[in-house]
C-alpha cells in the first residue's frame, strides 16, 4: 500500500514540476515582452525630460520664477488615476491608467493673456512627461511582479525535481527492497516447512 501511495505522489509530483515548468516558461515569455518596451520608454522619459528641462530654463530665464509658479497654481496638481488588476498565470498584476494629463491651453485654468507661450509650451511639454512616466510605472511594476513569481515558480521547480522527486524514488527503492527481503524470507520459511514435512 505504501508502494502504491508513493507511485502516486511521484506521478502526481512529475506532473506538478511540468506544470510549474510550463507556468515559468510563459512567465518568462511574458516578462521578455515587457523588456523592449520599457526600455524605450526609458529613452523617451529621457528625450523628454531633456527637453522639459530646456524649455523651463527659457521659461524661467525670460519670464521670471513667479511668471511660472503664478501658472502652475492655477493648473493645479490633481491627477485621476485608475487602478485596474490582470492576471497572468494566476499571478496579480496592477495595472494604473491616468486620465486627461494632456490638455488644451484653454483647460489649464490660466489665463492665455496674462501668460505666455514660453510657459503654456512648458506646461504641454511636462504633461507629456508625465503621460510617458504614467506609461512606464504599470510596466515596470508588472515587470517586478513578474520577476517575483518567476524566482518563486523556479525554487518551487527545483525543489520538485531536485528534493520531492528523489525522495519519492529513494523511499520507492527502499518500500522494493524491504518488499523482496520479506518475499525470500517467505521462501526460505516455506523450502523449511516442505524439509521438516518430509
Amino acid at each position: 500500500m505504501n508502494l502504491l501511495a508513493r507511485k502516486r505522489q511521484l506521478v502526481i509530483a512529475k506532473q506538478g514540476a511540468d506544470l510549474l515548468r510550463k507556468k515559468r516558461d510563459a512567465l518568462l515569455r511574458e516578462f521578455q515582452k515587457l523588456l523592449l518596451p520599457i526600455v524605450e520608454t526609458h529613452r523617451e522619459i529621457d528625450r523628454q525630460a531633456k527637453r522639459a528641462i530646456g524649455v523651463l530654463s527659457l521659461a524661467l530665464g525670460y519670464d521670471g520664477p513667479e511668471a511660472l509658479r503664478s501658472a502652475s497654481l492655477s493648473i493645479g496638481s490633481k491627477i485621476n488615476v485608475k487602478k485596474a488588476e490582470v492576471k497572468v498565470w494566476g499571478v496579480r498584476i496592477p495595472e494604473l491608467k491616468a486620465e486627461n494629463l494632456i490638455k488644451k491651453s484653454k483647460e489649464r485654468g490660466y489665463s492665455l493673456i496674462t501668460v505666455t507661450s514660453r510657459i503654456d509650451l512648458t506646461a504641454s511639454v511636462y504633461e507629456r512627461l508625465i503621460q510617458k512616466i504614467f506609461e512606464l510605472v504599470p510596466l515596470e511594476a508588472k515587470l517586478k511582479k513578474l520577476g517575483g513569481e518567476i524566482r518563486k515558480t523556479s525554487r518551487r521547480v527545483n525543489t520538485l525535481e531536485q528534493r520531492v522527486i528523489p525522495q519519492i524514488i529513494a523511499e520507492m527503492k527502499f518500500i522494493r527492497q524491504v518488499l523482496e527481503d520479506r518475499e525470500r524470507e517467505d521462501k526460505f520459511r516455506l523450502k523449511r516447512l516442505k524439509a521438516k514435512k518430509r
